[in-house]
């Protein structure tokens, strides 16, 4: 079958830095094959592993729904909710995975931290001995209870769990960073900065472990170093301070593009720059105000610094080829949408636009792969299913073209174009009747449409 194969080849992705075209393969398996659970549940963890969390749990509630006894499906969604800040209902799947799996170490530690998000330390802590009782190598439950011990008072009982995670994580900044502090607390100076160095070494931007190793070293009478330490905090601080700006800016400028007030749009981005000239998005959303003016050599050239900052900006890619189909630079457009759809192949858009500057260049075959791709992201967009119409129609593919028609205006009940061209295909298959109560309908909504 197509979908097992696409499933195979998601699965060879599996390991490789970057996840994305396993997505977009598990995309298609699950387009051809809504009911194969297998593939929706692989899509579901890629996701999950990609950050995009919304969207796994309605991955995720799909397979639950169809498969409501499988556990491994249930605890692979209470990590789900576990990300997405629902530890309620992350204990409930928890709890039915570990009804099955009672074995699972990960499982109840996972449980543990749900529990701790939900306030309840003393059964969290429960859990986290419970998972280190299963696994004594098991890094992540030691830090847990050292945590949870250290906010109940127990110092003592938190800095043995600390030692512990360290020993079994030593290149872990936040166990190394927690054991630090607690040494700290006891008064051993040297075994708290030795720690903290580490800590800060593993993550130069680590703040805690930086603040945590200056006061230290203060303690320690070393205070150059000390002072050095409090400078590159300061220094942290301002710079989160001027990117936290920059990005209301940004923020505030999407708001006025919305508006449609392009100057004053461009005037935020503009700042946004200024503030923070290393942001690749500062620039990329400049160059949007900038094609808005018409000023689209000033647009290239913002399009072209975020790249330089960021070369896989995938919508920075996209936008870019977008202008340069506009002034008719075919190459250029298809080499800047085929980048945008390589750097990010979820991006939907990316795939569309990439179909329409194929379908123009005469390349259906690609084109349709394209918009295939589009829609299997982005299901309910009438605009892809139009395009996937016209491209079956213009292979004489009619009844397929009929199907993608019917779809866009099911989604878009008011697209004249959409009636249209249904109503063309419909006149091919002999449909006459039909045909012309969707030109009637076309040409009511527009009528700049010809009945």
């Amino acid at each position: 079958m197509v979908w097992f194969a696409l499933l195979l080849l998601s699965f060879a992705a599996v390991g490789q830095p970057d996840t994305s075209q396993q997505r977009l393969e598990l995309r298609r398996a699950v387009a051809l094959d809504p009911h194969n659970t297998t593939a929706r549940q692989s899509l579901a963890a890629a996701l999950l592993d990609a950050g995009q969390i919304p969207e796994a749990i309605e991955q995720f509630e799909i397979v639950r729904k169809a498969r409501p006894g499988d556990s491994r499906v249930r605890g692979e969604l209470g990590l789900a909710y576990l990300e997405n800040g629902n530890p309620a209902k992350a204990i409930e799947e928890f709890r039915y995975y570990l009804n099955a799996n009672p074995k699972d170490a990960a499982g109840y530690y996972h449980l543990g931290i749900a529990l701790g998000q939900s306030g309840k330390l003393p059964a969290a802590l429960s859990e986290f001995r419970r998972s280190a009782a299963l696994d004594p190598n098991f890094g992540p439950a030691q830090e847990s209870i050292g945590t949870t011990l250290r906010r109940q008072g127990d110092n003592a009982g938190a800095l043995g769990a600390f030692r512990q995670a360290v020993r079994l994580m030593p290149q872990n900044p936040i166990a190394l960073c927690d054991l630090g502090m607690a040494l700290k607390e006891t008064g051993d100076i040297g075994g708290a900065i030795a720690n903290l160095r580490q800590a800060v070494k593993l993550k130069p931007d680590y703040e805690r472990a930086k603040y945590g190793l200056g006061i230290a070293l203060r303690m320690n009478g070393q205070t150059s170093e000390a002072a050095s330490e409090m400078r590159e905090i300061r220094r942290l601080h301002q710079s989160r301070t001027e990117f936290a700006e920059s990005k209301k800016l940004i923020i505030e400028g999407m708001e006025l593009l919305k508006k449609q007030q392009w100057q004053d749009a461009r005037d935020r981005f503009q700042q946004s720059v200024d503030l923070t000239p290393g942001l690749p998005s500062s620039y990329y959303y400049l160059g949007k105000a900038e094609d808005k003016l018409g000023e689209r050599e000033k647009a290239i050239a913002a399009y072209l610094k975020a790249l330089q900052l960021k070369p896989d900006y995938a919508e920075a890619h996209m936008s870019l080829g977008i202008v340069y189909a506009r002034q008719q630079e075919t190459p250029e457009a298809l080499k800047e949408l085929r980048e945008a759809v390589l750097s990010d192949p979820d991006l939907a858009d990316a795939h569309y636009n990439l179909a329409l500057m194929l379908a123009g260049a005469g390349k259906s075959d690609e084109a349709l792969r394209e918009v295939s791709d589009a829609i299997s992201l982005d299901p309910n967009n009438a605009d892809f299913q139009l395009l996937a119409g016209n491209l079956y129609a213009a292979e004489n593919r009619t009844a397929r073209a009929v199907v993608a028609y019917t779809e866009a205006i099911r989604q878009r009940p008011d697209y004249a174009a959409a009636h249209y061209n249904l109503g063309l295909a419909l006149l091919k298959m002999g449909d006459n009747a039909s045909a012309q109560t969707h030109f009637d309908t076309a040409h009511r909504l527009d009528p700049s449409i010809s009945k």
